[in-house]
């Protein structure tokens, strides 16, 4: 491990980064069909570009291209800041986005010792969280420790984007809702879908006093808890993990020692999630997922080459294959690998124009991983 400080160390003097020089700026850009999206790209290329210059070796940056999908959240405040130095929007709808960015330089350097790898994974799906509740036997739908929990794990330090939780507020006052999206992954998904969510964490705590035989503190109570959670991928309706854990705490007021121990549970959850569902969102975003595209209003044998061609171009679009065409009826179905979600896909395509002639395609339906589009003949 010395020897591999030692070798960090005379890199990062070989490019004018001193151990005493906390940062240093890097450019990056990157593209998206909004500005958040496109901002995610450009960190995520500023940090590749830092970690190139860092990497020991051709050698080792064929590790890191490996590898690069399987050390996803230990430099997770590898950017310390940023500065856009140039966007527009090029003719596709696409934006663009330039920045320098300013990367620390000990949250690499520490991680390259470790691991002689480094990635930050910037793009982090969207989450909401959904869990029943009760905690010594008060099912009030007002209980919201592993809820809370939960998200606050996720926003610090790992920087997710969390769905506003008064959408699930208001859902919980239904309990037969609530044990429905709980027990229903499908269910839980559309659900998710439909407030913007990409991954949907659902499950159940229950707290209850302990029956120690064991003497407690003068006035203090023992309750323990059990969670049990799982992510769901909103657009494919897959589990991407799940977790169950324990926790015991005390407190002389046994709702405060029961919402302690859920909270306490369901962190250690979320924990053992953790690696399973970046890993998950990362491999869906450098690798893609099948998105099946349905295409109405496609008459001729010109115009379903028209729109295979244009989706071809859409940046994101790995693969385009032609399923089936039905001339009669004007009905086109095509598989596509996309790299992103169909929710992000659709914000691309809708109004996008057709690669020849006049003409766009406009989005008429989204439902999991299947979009319905329209050609829109001016």
């Amino acid at each position: 491990m010395r020897k591999v400080m030692l070798l960090v160390v005379t890199l990062l003097l070989l490019f004018g980064i001193t151990p005493a020089q906390d940062t240093f700026d890097v450019e990056g850009q990157g593209t998206g069909a909004n500005q958040n999206e496109a901002l995610t790209a450009a960190k995520r290329d500023a940090l590749e570009k830092g970690i190139a210059m860092i990497l020991l070796s051709g050698t080792e940056m064929e590790r890191f291209r490996v590898k690069r999908d399987l050390v996803l959240r230990k430099a997770t405040g590898a950017v310390k800041s940023y500065q856009i130095l140039s966007q527009h929007t090029e003719n596709d709808g696409v934006l663009k986005i330039r920045i320098k960015a300013t990367i620390s330089n000990s949250v690499m350097r520490d991680h390259l010792a470790a691991f002689q790898i480094l990635i930050e994974s910037m793009n982090k799906p969207r989450v909401m969280a959904i869990i029943q509740e009760s905690n010594i036997d008060n099912d009030d739908p007002g209980n919201a420790s592993a809820e809370n929990a939960i998200i606050a794990l996720l926003k610090e330090p790992y920087g997710f984007e969390i769905i506003d939780q008064k959408i699930i507020s208001s859902v919980k006052s239904n309990k037969q809702k609530v044990t429905s999206l709980v027990g229903n992954d499908t269910e839980a998904a559309a659900f998710g879908t439909q407030f913007g969510a990409e991954v949907v964490i659902s499950g159940s705590a229950i707290s209850r006093r302990a029956e120690s035989l064991s003497k407690e503190p003068d006035g203090m109570i023992s309750v323990q808890a059990d969670v049990a959670i799982k992510a769901i991928n909103c657009a494919t309706g897959h589990v991407i993990a799940s977790a169950s854990d324990h926790a015991a705490k005390m407190h002389i007021s046994p709702q405060t020692a029961g919402t302690q121990a859920i909270a306490a549970a369901a962190e250690k959850c979320t924990k053992k999630m953790l690696d399973t569902l970046i890993k998950d969102w990362q491999d869906q975003a450098n690798n893609g997922m099948p998105v099946t595209i349905t295409v109405t209003n496609v008459p001729t044998f010109r115009v379903k080459n028209n729109v295979m061609q244009t989706l071809k171009g859409i940046s994101g679009v790995i693969r385009v294959n032609e399923r089936s065409w039905d001339a009669r009826s004007g009905l086109l179905t095509i598989d596509i690998q996309y790299k992103g979600n169909p929710n992000g896909l659709a914000a691309k395509v809708d109004n996008y124009k057709l690669a020849n002639g006049g003409g766009s395609l406009a989005v008429t339906g989204i439902n999991g991983q299947e979009v319905t589009l329209s050609v829109q003949v001016l």
